[in-house]
C-alpha cells in the first residue's frame, strides 16, 4: 500500500507541477518525470508504475491543454520505458500523435513498439496509417499494412486492406476504408471519435463533389462556392467539418479543405 501511494502522489506531482511561472489564465504544463526518476520509488514495481504513468498520459491528453499537448510524446515514452512490452501506449501515439503536428514522433514510438512490445497488430497498422495519410510515403505505407496483416490477431479487413493497398486508384476511399477499420477494431473511445471524425470529413468531400456535379448540371458552370450549393437549394446548409475546416470547390469541380 505504501509503494502504492508513493507511486500516486508521484503521478500527480507530474500534472500539477509548472515548468515555469505562467500567466494565472493559462493551466501550467505539467513536468513529465522520466523513467529513471520514477524507478527510484517503484521498488521495482515497474508495470505498475508504467500503468499509473499512463493514466496520467490519458488524463493530460484528456483535457484541454494550453500547452498544445507539447507533452503527450514525454508522456509516452516514460510509461514505455518503465515497461517496454505494454504495447497500447505506443499504438495510442501512432495514431493520434500525427493529428497534434507530431507525425515523427508518432513514427518514432511505433517502429520502438514494433521493435521491443508485446505483438500487437495496432503499432504497424496505425504506423503505415500515418505514413499513408501524414506522409504520403505509400512505400512505407504498404510495408507496416503487411507487417500488421502478418501479425497475430489482425482482423480479416485489416488483413484485406493490406492485400488492397494501391490497388484503388481513389485514395479517398481507400482512407475511408482505413479509418473504418480502426473504428470498428477498436475499443478506445477517443480513437473511435478521431476515426469517425476522419470518416465524416472524407464523406463531406465526397458529398460536395456530387453536389458541385448535379450544380454544372444544372447551371453549366461549377459552383464559386459552398454557399452556392445551398442558395441552389443542392444542400440544405454548409456542411460542418468535424476538424474546423473550411471547403472550397475548385473551377474543376474538386473539394478541398481551405489552407
Amino acid at each position: 500500500m505504501i509503494i502504492f501511494i508513493l507511486l500516486s502522489v508521484l503521478v500527480i506531482a507530474t500534472q500539477i507541477f509548472s515548468d515555469g511561472a505562467k500567466a494565472e489564465t493559462k493551466k501550467p504544463s505539467p513536468l513529465v518525470m522520466p523513467a529513471k526518476v520514477i524507478e527510484f520509488v517503484d521498488l521495482g514495481l515497474k508495470n505498475a508504475a508504467a500503468d499509473l504513468n499512463w493514466l496520467a498520459s490519458i488524463q493530460y491528453f484528456g483535457d484541454w491543454q494550453d500547452d498544445d499537448y507539447a507533452k503527450l510524446t514525454a508522456y509516452i515514452k516514460a510509461t514505455n520505458e518503465l515497461d517496454p512490452k505494454f504495447s497500447y501506449p505506443y499504438a495510442f501515439g501512432a495514431i493520434i500523435l500525427p493529428g497534434l503536428g507530431k507525425t515523427n514522433d508518432a513514427i518514432a514510438i511505433a517502429k520502438d513498439g514494433i521493435a521491443n512490445s508485446d505483438p500487437d497488430y495496432r503499432i504497424p497498422y496505425y504506423l503505415a496509417v500515418t505514413y499513408f495519410l501524414n506522409k504520403q510515403d505509400y512505400a512505407n505505407a504498404a510495408y507496416y499494412f503487411d507487417v500488421a496483416a502478418r501479425t497475430a490477431g489482425a482482423p480479416d479487413n485489416v488483413k484485406a486492406i493490406s492485400a488492397s493497398f494501391n490497388s484503388r486508384p481513389d485514395l479517398r476511399a481507400q482512407s475511408i476504408a482505413i479509418w473504418t477499420s480502426i473504428f470498428e477494431n477498436s475499443n478506445d473511445e477517443v480513437i473511435q471519435e478521431r476515426a469517425k471524425a476522419y470518416i465524416i470529413h472524407y464523406e463531406i468531400l465526397n458529398i460536395l463533389e456530387v453536389a458541385a456535379e448535379e450544380y454544372k448540371n444544372k447551371t453549366g458552370n461549377y459552383p464559386a462556392n459552398i454557399e452556392d450549393l445551398v442558395t441552389a437549394k443542392i444542400l440544405t446548409a454548409v456542411p460542418k467539418d468535424p476538424f474546423g475546416f473550411t471547403y472550397l470547390i475548385d473551377n474543376d469541380g474538386r473539394a478541398r479543405i481551405n489552407q
